[in-house]
């Protein structure tokens, strides 16, 4: 539209002319025929000019300083890609604007959100995960990566650690506590009476061998003398007073340093551990592992109370956040942090996707982008061109005629 007016205001300034030509001897024709000069050489020069920053003027490529745009198309690209990456969105700005934000509380505003939106976007995100990831590759990343980070951690060093811990810090005590608490339950289990029963009265026909032996402990049994119930319940409240006692405790200790000593100072046994764990990490079943969890997750994702179960854990989430600030203020500043960082890594590739865009342009797709934004408004420049070229030739010519005829 506005190279349409800038052709008018040529048309014009030529009709302008031509029509001086009937009455050119009178001193309107004069004046005229002046400012359509002035006009037409106003807006030639200005199409000149214009056209020359797009391409050559009437395709003429021998004038000089024609085509500008195309032909400094590389070093505009960089240009604008520097100004986009140093200046437009450099990091100091892209962090200021950041740091402004306000994440912690919007965070919790999003979390107390009513709509149901983000529950069923949190459930259609997992299970497009769940289809389209490789679970055989990722299974066998799990694997290669427990292989090797199994070969570079030595197991048996790692437990004397433990154990060397557990009795320096004194969690030993607790540990045979824990441990004993479980014995206790076993001893005064119904299963382990009975067995205990069992297992004595064996005990005592496997230790009479003799015939005169056998004859008096059947007579014993018969009389009710020996009853393996009550032994049993004897030899039971025995074994929980030594557990409960301290010198089971003492015992333990001890036992945790001998096998401490024995895994530190034997080779063959270290060797055995390392062979061990290299072995049951082999063992395991890494494929069914990773199936079962995707299985289980899409089971759990795809139950009807899973949004509102995720919406329960948005709220409790919110109310958490909201009880400590201290919370909300770790968690603003580590997603700040984490989204920096990001940025100083990725950044330069903005100004990289600013020159690959514009360099996998061709030269016609690059020239009518850029005249299209910018062309239109050039074409006035053509107008005005006319026009004050007009102007002035009309103003030149009026002081030339006062003057000559003074």
């Amino acid at each position: 539209m506005q190279r349409r007016w800038a052709n008018v205001a040529l048309a014009i300034a030529l009709l302008l002319f031509l029509s001086t030509l009937w009455f050119r001897h009178s001193l309107l024709a004069q004046y005229v025929e002046t400012m359509a000069l002035a006009g037409l050489a106003g807006g030639i020069a200005d199409w000149y000019a214009v056209t020359a920053l797009f391409r050559h003027p009437l395709g003429q490529k021998w004038l000089p300083h024609t085509s500008i745009i195309s032909s400094n198309r590389e070093r505009i690209i960089e240009a604008i890609a520097t100004m986009v990456e140093e200046e437009l969105l450099s990091v100091a700005f892209i962090e200021a604007n950041i740091e402004k934000l306000n994440i912690g509380t919007q965070i919790v505003r999003m979390l107390r959100s009513e709509s149901s939106s983000l529950d069923g976007v949190v459930q259609d995100v997992i299970l497009e995960l769940l289809e389209i990831l490789p679970m055989e590759q990722i299974a066998q990343m799990i694997q290669e990566f427990a292989e090797s980070k199994g070969e570079s951690i030595t197991l048996s060093t790692y437990l004397v650690n433990l154990m060397r811990w557990l009795i320096e810090s004194g969690n030993d005590k607790s540990l045979f506590r824990f441990l004993s608490r479980h014995v206790i339950a076993v001893l005064e289990s119904v299963e382990f009476t009975e067995d205990m029963e069992e297992r004595l009265k064996a005990l005592l026909e496997n230790y009479t061998k003799t015939t005169t032996q056998k004859l008096l402990l059947g007579l014993l049994e018969s009389l009710g003398t020996v009853d393996y119930q009550d032994l049993s319940k004897t030899v039971k409240d025995q074994l929980v007073q030594w557990l409960l006692s301290d010198k089971a405790l003492d015992q333990f200790e001890l036992a945790l340093v001998r096998i401490m000593m024995t895994l530190r100072d034997d080779e063959r046994l270290r060797a055995r551990i390392e062979t061990v764990k290299g072995d049951a990490i082999h063992q395991i079943p890494w494929q069914r592992l990773v199936d079962l969890g995707a299985s289980q997750l899409r089971a759990t994702v795809n139950r009807e109370d899973f949004t509102s179960t995720v919406g329960r854990f948005r709220h409790q989430v919110a109310d958490m956040l909201d009880n400590n600030p201290e919370h909300q203020a770790v968690l603003e500043t580590m997603v700040k942090s984490s989204t920096v960082q990001l940025i100083r890594r990725y950044h330069p590739v903005i100004g990289r996707l600013v020159r690959d865009n514009l360099t996998q342009m061709d030269e016609r797709e690059w020239i009518n982008k850029l005249e299209w934004y910018v062309g239109r408004d050039l074409q006035w420049i053509r107008v005005n061109g006319a026009l004050v070229g007009g102007l002035v030739g009309l103003f030149l010519s009026v002081v030339v005629h006062t003057f000559l005829h003074l």
